[in-house]
This record gives structure tokens, C-alpha cells and sequence, in this order.
């Protein structure tokens, strides 16, 4: 009972600083953000008769969009708070490389989980910035 106390204790505490981490982002004026939460997808009444497969994937797939959640800086601070959130969010999300761009000193990043079934679960994109180019965070989840 100890361990599992300790267990939800430490879960919480890991999504409590990322949601912090966050928000920090989406209330700075020097971060351009986008945020969608699941409400806009989940309430979401499209009939479904007639439609054909293709249609009915790409419906169910937008039910299953827990958040989606886009930051952009060109400042040169937040670059480098945003690179670091995204490398711990990688390690502690136990996200793997999809791929990885690199051009000029500066990288692109694309990260993912699946879940036991093999579907996207999370993904990440970081893309670094610099001089004029804002670094970019992208954070898409499924349920």
C-alpha cells in the first residue's frame, strides 16, 4: 500500500510540474501559443450514417485527441527553458526518436509513444530556433 501511495504521489507530482511547465509558455507574451483541449473534439456530433471508412477513422481519431498544444518563441531565454522542458518531457514521458532533422547547428525533433496496442499515444515535435527563427514546441495526446 506503502509503494502504491508512493507510486500516485510521484505520478502527480511528475504531471503537475509539466503542467506547470506548460503554462508557462501559454501566459508569457513573449510565446506565441495554440492550445485545443479534448472538449472541442469530444462534443463534437457528427453523424456518421452514410459516411463511408475513411470518414469514420478520421472521426474516431478526433475523439481521441486529448490536447493539442503548439508554443513559438524567438526569445532567446525561453528558447532554451523551452529545449530544456522538451528534453525532460522526452526522459520522463520515455518518448522514442521518430526522427531528427539537423541543418545549420540546429535541430528538428519528432517524438512519440505508443501505447501496448501499438497506436500513437503522444507525440512531440521540438524544433530549436535561432537569430530570427523561433524555436517551436508541438504536443499532440490520445486517450
Amino acid at each position: 500500500m506503502k509503494n502504491l501511495f508512493c507510486t500516485l504521489v510521484l505520478l502527480c507530482s511528475v504531471n503537475l510540474f509539466f503542467g506547470q511547465s506548460f503554462k508557462k509558455f501559454e501566459n508569457n507574451k513573449e510565446v506565441s501559443s495554440f492550445v485545443i483541449n479534448k472538449d472541442l473534439f469530444s462534443d463534437l456530433e457528427i453523424n456518421t450514417n452514410g459516411k463511408d471508412q475513411e470518414d469514420k477513422k478520421i472521426i474516431d481519431f478526433l475523439k481521441k485527441i486529448e490536447f493539442v498544444k503548439v508554443f513559438s518563441t524567438s526569445n532567446d531565454e525561453l528558447r532554451g527553458d523551452m529545449k530544456a522542458v522538451a528534453k525532460k518531457y522526452k526522459k520522463n514521458k520515455s518518448l522514442e526518436q521518430l526522427m531528427k532533422y539537423s541543418a545549420n547547428g540546429k535541430e528538428a525533433s519528432f517524438l512519440m509513444k505508443t501505447n501496448k496496442k501499438d497506436e500513437l499515444e503522444e507525440l512531440m515535435i521540438f524544433v530549436e530556433g535561432s537569430g530570427k527563427n523561433d524555436s517551436v514546441l508541438i504536443l499532440f495526446s490520445l486517450s
